[in-house]
């Protein structure tokens, strides 16, 4: 008896057969939603070891800023009169107050050439500029330039000259200007091939109302006379430079200066702070909801909270047995949760008793900080070790979720044919129960 053939999964059993199917390959797939999710904790563990990093990064920063006396301002230059001149400190300075004239401002050399006609053409030849006894050549290798094709081969050329072209109604002229100040960088000029024109461009007009002849600043410190080819002087006080902003004059106080160390001490605990108060967040464990943070109980993050204390915990060596060999002795002290507290009056104290001991330990405390950071942020460093072994774990996953697929596919195509080959032997049935009832029915009419 033929029976046919089975058209769609459970038609012939009269049972749901996909939705029975759906619900044991949901059963078989249970394995790939633990390895999708242990991924996904594993891509929440590299995000978090990533923002550790970063915060620790920035620890470093502050801590390097404390190992450098240059970065904490130990002294401050005010000048009396910011018009007439400005004034910064470094380390080395000394306390004192000084009387600063401004005699004379440096300039450049402004030369104007004479007056060219609209349409004047220039030929090739070779400009020469001297310059504090060298030359600096400017070649236009063809003929027919125009004052502006003479202006852009000089700037182009990159000497010590720039050159610019103004035009009035009685013509244009090419300007000429030194890029430095002061009598060393004034320039001559003259011309060799060319033309007629290309050379008359070496004759300036110094009757030129804005003409400026190349000058040296001068300045007096307490009667001393100090000269110098810029505003700029380094030479008249120890490690204090002077910038001259116009002619007059002004006192000049050089004092102690300890809101440099204030600010990179903040900075160094705002940094420390952050990077704690993160840790704290990313490694913590909710006893109510049951819920991890990513980084809860990582033994790298466990490592690095026991190096952040155990590096400002204990003294560094180079300034052990001073009076500023422990933190607290500077304001910073640890806080109940970890973190850092200041106490910038404390720091203010110490800083007016003694302040090249307090640069000393904060200089040793941030080499300390320092060093215990690299091993932590540096390429393939502690943290980048445990990133990359994390890495490896999904590589892994990818692998076995690929297997997986693979045998569900198989699972579910051998449960299919299993339900089909169900349909049919139930259609079967049916056909023969079927045809047995019509012959009884049959019989028990005769």
């Amino acid at each position: 008896m033929a029976t046919g053939s089975i058209s769609s999964l459970g038609i012939g059993s009269g049972l749901d057969s996909n939705s029975i199917v759906s619900q044991l390959m949901a059963i078989e797939r249970q394995p790939l939603t633990a390895l999708n999710q242990k991924e996904s904790s594993y891509s929440a563990k590299i995000s978090a070891l990533g923002t550790i990093k970063s915060k620790l990064t920035d620890l470093q920063t502050a801590a390097k800023t404390l190992g450098d006396p240059n970065k904490l301002a130990a002294f401050a230059a005010t000048a009396g009169d910011s018009d007439v001149l400005s004034a910064s400190a470094g380390t080395f300075a000394k306390n004192g107050s000084y009387a600063v004239e401004v005699v004379q401002l440096a300039k450049a050399q402004k030369s104007f050439s004479s007056i060219q006609a609209g349409g004047t053409s220039y030929g090739a030849g070779t400009l020469s500029f001297t310059i504090n006894g060298s030359t600096q050549d400017v070649t236009l290798a063809s003929g027919g330039n125009s004052l502006q094709d003479v202006a852009n081969a000089i700037n182009d050329a990159g000497i010590d000259v720039r050159a610019t072209v103004v035009t009035g109604d009685a013509g244009s002229r090419l300007v000429l200007t030194a890029k430095n100040t002061g009598t060393d960088n004034a320039f001559s000029l003259s011309v060799s091939g060319g033309d007629a024109n290309l050379s008359g461009l070496a004759s300036f007009d110094g009757a030129h109302p804005n003409a400026t002849t190349a000058a040296n600043s001068i300045i007096t410190v307490e009667g001393e006379t100090v000269t110098s080819q810029s505003n700029t002087v380094t030479s008249a006080v120890a490690n204090v430079t002077i910038t001259a902003k116009t002619i007059g004059s002004s006192t000049l106080d050089v004092a102690r200066d300890s809101t440099g160390i204030e600010s990179a001490v903040k900075a160094f605990v705002d940094a420390y702070n952050g990077l704690r108060n993160d840790i704290s967040a990313k490694t913590a464990y909710n006893s109510e909801t049951k819920v991890a943070e990513p980084l809860n109980g990582d033994a790298t993050i466990r490592t690095l909270l026991s190096k952040m204390r155990d590096t400002l915990g204990n003294v560094p060596s180079a300034i052990a047995g001073t009076s500023n060999q422990y933190l607290y002795s500077l304001g910073v002290s640890f806080a109940q949760d970890g973190t850092l507290t200041l106490d910038t009056t404390k720091l203010n104290n110490a800083v007016e008793t003694d302040f090249d001991g307090v640069v000393a330990s904060l200089g040793a405390y941030g080499a300390a900080v320092d060093t215990m950071a690299t091993a932590f942020t540096e390429a393939d460093g502690l943290i980048d070790n445990r990133v990359s072994g994390i890495e490896t774990s999904v590589t892994r996953i990818d692998d076995q979720r690929e297997r997986l697929e693979r045998q569900l596919t198989v699972t579910e195509a051998r449960l299919r044919a299993q339900f089909t080959a169900l349909d049919t032997l139930v259609a079967s049935l049916n056909t023969t129960s079927t045809y047995l009832t019509q012959q009884l029915e049959s019989l028990s009419n005769l």
